[in-house]
């Protein structure tokens, strides 16, 4: 049998006698990009439940509250009279926030004196409260300023002064790349290149499973030809799986595709090559695909975490970032959301290198354990009888 015929007979394999292996490299990306694509379809957390107590009950008081409903972020679900009435809707969850106005906010604040908003927010839940707090801070500080412009102007100031003497300081923000700061920007992409990575281990893993547990059906081929011709067809598929899913990322969902597609071809045809590589060498230790399930899984929540792509790699201490390095997906995940969102990533070149030498050692140990392994074959007593006859 020689190299082709090896690449048809896994073909055959991938897509008639055990389709499931197209399933996982084809179909682990794409239901990922599906789902979450749903999941974060409004890109944003809006509406957060809110209480109100307002004890001061002031025509200011409420302009203030109106400033709230107003806002996309916050949807006020109740007025309670006490503070233990608005505790009691944290600790339920009926509410995420809570604005506790006080008695003296109106009297303070026409007198110019400082005057606190409470703002209480269920921590539980991180997106929430990020978004409570920020949305509550832009509110709070047009609101005050337009109080100290007024006050100001009271006093026989043109607005234009007064405003630039109650806010003297003014921020200008402007956010690069993903300026509404979408949650499905931000984690889609890398949560389909760590389903990408699965489909890819599992497909593999089949294919060098059955290839060791039936090793006399391929024993006179070189092994040149049995490591090229069933990874290939891996390699290849897994490289197309991935410019589907960016497809579908881009097509379906509309995260931007603002990076060059040959760079971004390159990086998922050796990130594809790497993880190909590493599941053939994993394989030929899992003795079944049950075993190389369990590894994958122990594997594919670790890899994810520590990838850098969540959490910065800068944050992390000496021992994470050095876990981290071990990680394929660590070069991969950030480079791509990097390249589709913003056009360009600095260590694209340097995370490929990494990623091909990677590839090269694994495909090479994978290569010694496979001679191995047929050399352990032809020792064995019956493989010595069958030569005698």
């Amino acid at each position: 049998m020689n190299l082709w015929q090896i690449i048809k007979r896994e073909f055959r394999q991938m897509f008639v006698q055990d389709p499931k292996r197209v399933v996982y490299l084809f179909g682990a990306s794409a239901i990922y990009i599906l789902l979450f694509g749903l999941l974060y379809g409004t890109h944003v957390v809006n509406a957060v439940p809110t209480v109100v107590y307002d004890e001061d009950q002031t025509t200011l008081s409420r302009s203030l509250l109106q400033a709230f409903a107003d806002s996309e972020r916050y949807q006020i679900v109740a007025y309670v009279t006490s503070q233990e009435e608005m505790e009691k809707y944290l600790h339920s969850k009926q509410a995420f926030a809570a604005i506790n106005i006080p008695s003296t906010f109106s009297h303070n604040a026409k007198l110019g004196l400082s005057t606190p908003v409470l703002l209480e927010i269920n921590g539980t839940n991180l997106m929430i409260a990020n978004t409570a707090m920020s949305a509550a801070q832009e509110i709070i500080q047009a609101f005050s300023n337009n109080m100290g412009s007024r006050l100001i102007q009271s006093t026989g100031q043109m607005p234009a002064q007064a405003l630039h003497k109650a806010a003297p300081v003014a921020l200008g923000l402007r956010v690069l790349h993903n300026a509404t700061l979408s949650y499905l920007d931000f984690f889609v992409l890398g949560l389909a290149i760590a389903a990408l990575q699965q489909g890819i281990l599992l497909s593999v893993s089949a294919s060098m499973i059955y290839e060791y547990q039936n090793m006399q059906e391929l024993k006179d081929v070189s092994t040149f030809s049995v490591m090229v011709g069933k990874l290939l067809p891996y390699w290849l598929c897994g490289t197309l799986a991935f410019v589907m899913a960016l497809i579908i990322s881009s097509q379906a969902f509309h995260i931007p595709f603002n990076g060059p597609f040959a760079s971004l071809l390159v990086l998922g045809t050796v990130f594809s090559f790497t993880i190909t590589a590493f599941a053939s060498l994993m394989a030929a230790y899992c003795k079944t695909e049950v075993t190389f399930t369990q590894f994958s899984l122990a594997y594919a929540v670790p890899g994810f975490v520590f990838s850098g792509y969540t959490w910065p790699q800068y944050t992390m201490d000496t021992i994470s970032t050095v876990i981290s390095y071990t990680f394929p997906i660590t070069y991969v995940a950030d480079t791509v959301r990097a390249l589709m969102i913003a056009g360009h990533a600095p260590a694209l070149q340097k995370n490929i290198l990494i990623l091909l030498i990677i590839g090269v050692i694994l495909l090479a140990l994978s290569t010694l354990v496979y001679i191995n392994k047929r050399k352990h074959l032809s020792d064995s007593p019956e493989n010595r009888q069958l030569s005698q006859f």
